[in-house]
């Protein structure tokens, strides 16, 4: 079969079954955020491939109903079948939940062009939604679609003016839905040139008519939580969009309601207001890469892992193998070794010249001659203490140069973040695998799932052809083909970039800049932003200069506005609040950790400095200047 990584979960093409057993359970811990999830209006937002349509269609009447049918024989369908029986989406009988899921199209975007109060777009969502709920209580009920509309029935009491009839079979709802759609395309093929056209609906009673309506078969009434489930709004008009919220969010239907959009569709206000960064006022919205991040990252490492198992368990031959046991976590010392020998003695030589006769780093040498265990751990050491050295003599005036600094001393300037940094250089500078292992695979993914399955499918490519051929005993992957995999996806990524970007060039060149001045910064011989930089930030009043100054006092800054809301919206920049030690507030704009791969950056947050509106407008026009780390 094809690389089951490849494999889209929100494709029609995938079987619901296959579907269901791909699905990731931790997916559904979401949930837990919203209160009342099944009885409001929620919303599910997130950059390209985040899992908004894979989330949504799992709670459509066939997958909820075979993540219980198929609970008992798989593990994995079994963690799925408890999480949605944690939200209260299957119940003791079966789904409790009449998910009915309208996707939108670029069509309706074409219908904005002549329909200027919205009233064709709402006919046509009416008419959309009955088709699917059409569906969605067949599916429920086990029976075909269409075959079977008219043994279901439904009544409701219609506002005035309401065409959805009163009382009617399944299958004359559909005649009637199906003739909103006829006029429609009929509409669309002899129009031409868009003109202001009559007709249509004032109100979205589809969504009163999903609601309210006693739907009944054969046995007794079809009782069931109704949520309704809106895909992709991003494809509509701005006035479309505006219009459905407004309907919907005014309507207070006794539904459920979900809406799942891409970022990209909303305004530079929505994305970087104050209140949006600091997540306050966002109640009922799941943005689904900050909902992993806050989690720290073990929930999202936890989740996407599982998605890894049970997609490679998917391929031929792969059987019941653990992926990440062939996923090297380790160096091949037989190779790196001696090169990590090499780069202590250089290090050494460098450290005594510069010192000169100087004693004052006597004892940090002994203790670095003195280090036991492997030769990373030597070479780490080694170049910490040059890191270390660097800072002292910085301030070496103010001290007495005859005085040897005691071992006590380095293991006081010493920390994990200077190990990190040290690792990193010396790494780099002997050309030695940096990104690679389990844990690898999720921080480059900056939390969206897509990415994480861009990334662990050109490994398990390789993995698989592996086992192809050693089937027995296969070798794990190693560092360096791992590294050579994951800044091979990062550069076609980069490469990529101008195309798959509104204001793409713009965009890359303001990326390049930033990422030119991350890695200048993060390779400062004395390593000052620990274990490296991997972003900018901006006062807030800069910030309230972008965001809040009306346009026309701003010309010279939309342009800049409008490049930063992209990259946001695209997961490529990461925005967070963030304060520094001088009682001004800041914005960060992290890097994507892929992006940070392209750049040669460490992975950690935290790492950020200070820049002005002006350096951000440089960037965009001019990218960054080549500039060669400050090595010793």
């Amino acid at each position: 079969m094809r690389n089951p990584f490849r494999i889209s979960a929100s494709q029609k093409a995938t079987s619901d079954e296959e579907f269901v057993r791909l699905f990731g359970a931790g997916a559904i811990d979401l949930v837990h955020n919203i209160n009342d999830p099944w009885g409001s209006v929620s919303f599910l937002r997130s950059a390209p491939g985040g899992g908004k349509t894979t989330f949504l269609r799992l709670m459509t009447p066939r997958p909820l109903g075979l993540a219980n049918s198929l609970a008992s024989g798989s593990s994995a369908v079994k963690a799925t079948q408890e999480a949605l029986r944690s939200v209260g989406a299957i119940g003791p009988d079966g789904a409790e939940l009449l998910g009915t899921m309208v996707e939108f199209t670029s069509e309706f975007r074409e219908l904005a062009a002549f329909d200027r109060g919205n009233s064709l777009f709402r006919e046509l969502v009416n008419s959309r939604i009955v088709i699917a709920t059409l569906r969605a209580v067949l599916e429920r009920l086990g029976r075909p679609f269409p075959r079977d509309l008219r043994h279901i029935r439904f009544e409701w009491e219609p506002e005035s003016g309401s065409t959805i009839p009163a009382s009617a079979t399944g299958d004359e709802l559909f005649a009637w839905a199906s003739q909103i759609e006829t006029d429609f395309y009929g509409r669309m093929d002899v129009l031409g040139e868009p003109r202001p056209v009559h007709g249509g609906h004032a109100r979205l009673d589809g969504l009163k008519w999903f609601a309210n309506s006693r739907i009944t078969e054969p046995f007794g009434d079809v009782v069931v939580r109704r949520v309704l489930l809106f895909d992709e709004l991003q494809t509509l008009s701005a006035g479309q969009r505006r219009s459905l919220l407004d309907f919907v969010t005014a309507a207070r239907a006794k539904c459920g309601v979900w809406i799942a959009e891409r970022l990209e569709t909303l305004t530079h206000k929505d994305l970087l207001s104050e209140g949006a960064l600091e997540n306050r006022d966002y109640s009922g919205v799941i943005q689904l890469e900050r909902q992993w991040s806050d989690k720290r990252g073990v929930a999202y490492s936890r989740f996407v892992e599982n998605i890894a198992q049970l997609r490679a368990a998917k391929a031929d031959n792969f059987g019941d193998r653990d992926l990440f046991t062939l996923i090297s976590d380790g160096d091949d010392l037989t190779v790196w070794a001696p090169k990590f020998e090499e780069a202590c003695a250089a290090i050494e030589t460098r450290i005594v010249a510069a010192k000169g006769s100087s004693p004052r780093y006597d004892l940090w040498l002994d203790a670095a001659r003195a280090k036991k265990g492997s030769a990373v751990e030597k070479a780490v050491q080694w170049r910490m203490a040059e890191i270390l050295i660097a800072r002292d003599m910085r301030n070496q005036q103010q001290a007495f140069d005859f005085v040897s600094l005691s071992t006590d001393e380095l293991d006081k300037r010493g920390s994990s973040g200077a190990a990190r940094a040290a690792e990193h250089f010396v790494r780099t500078e002997i050309g030695a695998p940096i990104y690679f292992g389990r844990d690898t695979i999720a921080d480059v993914s900056s939390y969206n799932v897509e990415q994480y399955l861009a990334v662990a499918g050109e490994l398990f490519e390789e993995i698989s052809a592996k086992i192809q051929f050693v089937r027995d005993n296969p070798m794990p992957l190693n560092a360096d083909r791992q590294h050579s995999i994951i800044t091979g996806v990062a550069k076609a990524r980069w490469d990529d970039l101008t195309r798959r970007l509104p204001l793409g060039r713009d965009a890359k060149t303001l990326l390049e800049g930033i990422g030119t001045f991350c890695r200048a910064q993060t390779f400062r011989e004395t390593a000052p932003y620990m274990p490296g930089v991997t972003g900018i930030g901006i006062t807030m009043q800069d910030r309230e200069a972008l965001i809040d100054t009306p346009d026309d006092q701003i010309k010279h800054l939309r342009g800049l506005r409008d490049v930063l809301t992209s990259l946001v919206a695209h997961n490529l920049l990461v925005p967070r609040l963030d304060h520094s030690n001088k009682n001004k507030k800041f914005v960060v704009f992290y890097l994507n950790r892929l992006l940070c791969v392209q750049f040669g950056l460490p992975l950690g947050y935290g790492g950020w400095r200070e820049k002005k509106i002006k350096d951000l407008m440089a960037w965009q026009a001019y990218g960054g200047k080549e500039e060669e780390p400050t090595f010793v």
